[in-house]
């Protein structure tokens, strides 16, 4: 990034040079002693300097709206709502459910979790719960599989995928 010297060396030296802008750049990088091709600026860069420089009679970059941006004011919204969500009758805090009452897209709503809040959604999955009483069904279940494996032993590769 160009400092307020550097900008005010650049247009000098481009009104010195007949206003061509690649001329000022050439003598502004054999000032600086900066490599040939490189540099902070482009002449197409040069141009809008000189250009916002004749329009407004200042260097200084141009105010901004100082709007904050979505992301923040997004992430104080999908927070709450993930607060409230916890402490219902439900205890569920879901990131869809989330995006379903906030009215957000889901990108959005994943971007606020990994980038601002620094929390992972994912999704619950149910699961059987192996009870003390289901000890007779898991043995018989476990004989069946092998003597189905001592039938047919590739026939475990056909029901088993690993993830």
């Amino acid at each position: 990034m160009l400092n307020g010297k550097d900008k005010a060396l650049l247009v000098k030296l481009f009104y010195m040079k007949e206003e061509s802008a690649t001329v000022a750049l050439l003598k502004f990088r054999l000032h600086k002693n900066v490599k040939t091709g490189k540099g902070p600026l482009t002449v197409a860069g040069l141009t809008k300097l000189v250009q916002r420089f004749e329009e407004t009679g200042s260097l200084k970059d141009r105010v901004r709206s100082g709007r904050p941006s979505l992301r923040q004011t997004r992430s104080a919204r999908v927070a709450a709502e993930m607060e409230t969500a916890s402490e219902s009758a439900v205890g569920a805090g879901s990131a869809r459910e989330a995006r379903r009452r906030l009215g957000l897209p889901p990108s959005s709503i994943r971007n606020i979790f990994h980038g601002v809040l620094n929390q992972y959604s994912y999704k619950l999955q149910s699961c059987h719960e192996l009870l003390p009483s289901d000890t007779v069904e898991r043995e018989a279940f476990a004989r069946w599989g092998l003597s189905k494996i001592e039938q047919d032993s590739p026939w475990v590769f056909n029901i088993l995928w690993p993830d």
